[in-house]
């Protein structure tokens, strides 16, 4: 419910903002975003994923680590504004430092609060925390409407993200800390094991974030900023889509792997039950964005966008085929296997921001194509390397996870396509042919991937029953 409350806010966000703010707007708070988002690679040197591993932690060595983040996380808002005129010099924005420093205290408060936050999905206790973030979301979302509408331009978007942050934070201490409170220390002896197995998840994170929004900074020094937020917007949409379907799964998964690492079947079991959990949403999801491109652009972006409705058909294809490798990460960190996943991905160094590079040079369509192709190629080798050692799941066994959910979802939006394709009205073309392709979806996956679906249901009815 939080996920969806969050990408509901999202979604009225964007389709809000887009009436208020230009194509270049979006392309230079993309810019920030990037910025900021290499500086958060260190914001807690790795901390978070170390304490939810390690299963028993004293309160002194709690205490310690939370001082510890929060004077990280203190240190890094001041360099971020300090090298912020570095980014502006860089990008060739001269409205990058102001934006960059704003958002960059969030460093700062997002430390006071993120082992509250941890300690509870630790113990899979999520009611509490899904409440704070809808809670922030819907926060973020009216702040950034008003600050629009009172026309601060792409500053609204800083605004919001600054709202939900604050929030957030108080929230943790007022809800989540359950009278906890850290003693004043903070001795290398109580966190030097957390700092270097943290250590391995910043060197892993900054290599896979290099990988992650090369397509980006790219765009940003190739393409200009209008190319960019073309690009920009429905790339953020494919994230939040993400973000919207695979944390329901890859939150619960990383705690509960970690829980049964060294029961190798469970972990197998599990891993995959996760894997085609978030297929089975997520494919026909990626396939109704691919289908429908030109009726959501048109009815959610509005006309400037209409350019980035052929990006959008492209960018879904790269977000269907991303999302499979997504639920990797509940596994390798799970297991603790934090070098694996470095070595992967310092390979992939080697192979995607070259593969970018040349698809930029063909514009904005030419680097949506190359990140398709880069993730199709990445499929098996990515099973190979990490899936098969650290859990034994054969290819068959990994690849059917995902392959029934796809072929159910683009034979439901084959036939949806075809039931429209005599009307004219966007919002007809939309509402009938998603609706046609729920059903077929849901019937055909009833026959080909029944075990997910009755899954699901004994889920909802337990639910219902509580």
């Amino acid at each position: 419910m939080s996920n969806i409350v969050r990408a509901g806010m999202q979604l009225a966000q964007l389709v809000v903002l887009t009436r208020f703010l230009s194509p270049q707007e979006y392309g230079l708070m993309a810019m920030v975003t990037v910025v900021v988002s290499y500086a958060a690679l260190f914001s807690n040197m790795g901390l978070s994923t170390a304490f939810v591993q390690r299963q028993h932690i004293s309160h002194e060595e709690r205490s310690s680590l939370f001082w510890l983040s929060v004077v990280v996380g203190g240190c890094l808002m001041l360099l971020v504004i300090a090298a912020s005129p570095l980014a502006g010099y860089f990008l060739n924005e001269p409205q990058l430092p102001s934006l960059i420093a704003l958002v960059s205290t969030n460093f700062f408060v997002v430390a006071l609060g993120q082992q509250l936050r941890m300690d509870a999905e630790k113990a899979l206790n999520f009611r509490p925390v899904a409440v704070i973030e809808m809670v922030a979301s819907t926060a973020g979302f009216g702040v950034a409407v008003f600050a629009a509408w009172l026309g601060w331009g792409v500053y609204a978007l800083a605004a919001a993200a600054m709202c939900s942050t604050w929030i957030t934070m108080l929230l943790c201490w007022a809800v989540l800390a359950r009278g906890w409170r850290p003693l004043w220390r903070l001795r290398w002896s109580e966190v030097s094991w957390f700092v270097r197995f943290g250590g391995g998840m910043v060197a892993n994170n900054v290599i896979n974030h290099i990988n992650a929004t090369v397509d980006v900074l790219l765009g940003g020094r190739l393409l200009g900023t209008a190319q960019l937020g073309l690009y920009s917007v429905p790339r953020n949409l494919m994230f939040q889509i993400q973000g919207l379907v695979n944390p329901i799964f890859t939150r619960v998964g990383f705690p509960a792997i970690a829980s049964i690492q060294h029961d190798k079947d469970r972990v197998r079991q599990v891993y995959l039950m996760i894997m085609n959990l978030t297929a089975t949403v997520n494919a026909p999801i990626y396939v109704a964005m691919a289908v429908f491109a030109s009726e959501f652009v048109q009815l959610l972006l509005g006309e400037g966008f209409q350019d980035a409705a052929p990006l959008l058909r492209v960018l879904a294809l790269w977000g269907l085929l991303r999302s499979f490798g997504n639920p990797v990460g509940s596994l390798v960190f799970g297991l603790g296997r934090v070098r694996l996943s470095t070595l992967w991905n310092l390979g992939l160094l080697f192979i995607v921001p070259p593969t970018l590079w040349f698809g930029s040079l063909y514009g904005a369509a030419g680097m949506a194509w190359a990140m398709v192709g880069v993730m199709a190629a990445l499929f098996v080798p990515g099973w190979a390397i990490l899936v098969q050692p650290t859990c034994g799941a054969t290819l068959w066994a990994y690849s059917r996870q995902v392959l029934m959910p796809t072929m159910c979802a683009v034979l439901a939006g084959g036939t949806a396509w075809l039931s429209i394709s005599t009307f004219n009205l966007p919002w007809l073309r939309l509402g009938l042919g998603l609706t046609v392709g729920s059903v077929i979806y849901a019937a055909l996956s009833w026959i080909f991937n029944r075990e997910c679906m009755k899954l699901g249901i004994d889920f909802i009815k337990r639910r219902a029953s509580k």
